[in-house]
């Protein structure tokens, strides 16, 4: 196996798990906040139409890969389809008529026009993906995880692309990398928006009363006067010599 064939291989495996990510994170947190509908949809119409082109040009490293991303966005799809109650046949049509339009383009036409018609639905899906972010009080749904994954993937297919000759790959890796990188900087940015919010602010004081003169400056009473003050007040009233007690 040659060094391109490997990255091939390598880039073939980031593809197949770039679903998984955000299938776990519906599965544990039950939360489908800030995800779009769209954008998985196009990873699903990635699946398909990339296992099409594989099986068209005889490239194992696009075929299998490309299988099990139809599968795992599938099942993200279907997670997204559950909890928003979306009807179950548009949903699932779209992707399957668009991969048989991607495919009889890439048959009739070449591998630019499939480049084309694989990149349509993926940078629609990813602009989808980043207005959706932006546009949600808080993505929480969305997985940082699988935003870095598919920035990752494009690099790798990039890399895959150049020496190898694949005109297709190459033409959709550029622009689809730059998407994701957008993508993956707007949910960064957002989330740190949501952890400021979520910090309680510090409350200011801007007004004092100022103490009474009495208490910043409390009088002081000497001792012995003190105590000569209290005796008086206790001792019985005093009587001259000889003076008449009443019986």
């Amino acid at each position: 196996m040659t060094f391109v064939d490997a990255l091939g291989w390598i880039a073939a495996l980031s593809s197949a798990s770039l679903a998984v990510p955000q299938g776990i994170r519906i599965a544990l947190t039950r939360s489908v906040a800030g995800i779009s509908t769209l954008t998985w949809q196009s990873m699903f119409i990635a699946g398909l139409a990339w296992t099409s082109h594989g099986l068209l040009t005889g490239t194992q490293q696009i075929i299998w890969p490309n299988v099990l991303l139809a599968i795992t966005s599938a099942w993200v799809l279907w997670q997204l389809t559950a909890a928003r109650s979306l009807p179950v046949v548009r949903t699932w049509s779209l992707p399957v008529i668009y991969a048989g339009l991607a495919f009889a383009a890439d048959v009739e036409f070449g591998p630019i026009a499939y480049a084309v018609m694989a990149f349509i639905p993926g940078a629609i899906g990813q602009i989808a993906q980043l207005r959706e972010i932006l546009r949600v009080p808080d993505p929480a749904g969305v997985s940082m995880v699988a935003m870095l994954a598919g920035l990752l993937n494009q690099v790798l297919w990039l890399s895959f692309a150049i020496p190898s000759g694949e005109r297709a790959v190459m033409s959709v890796a550029v622009p689809m990398g730059v998407l994701f990188g957008a993508t993956s900087v707007a949910l960064w940015w957002r989330r740190r928006q949501v952890a400021a919010r979520a910090v309680p602010s510090r409350v200011e004081i801007t007004h004092v009363i100022p103490a009474s003169p009495a208490v910043l400056h409390p009088t002081v009473v000497p001792a012995a006067t003190a105590g000569a003050a209290t005796a008086g007040t206790l001792a019985e009233p005093h009587t001259e010599a000889g003076a008449h007690q009443p019986c």
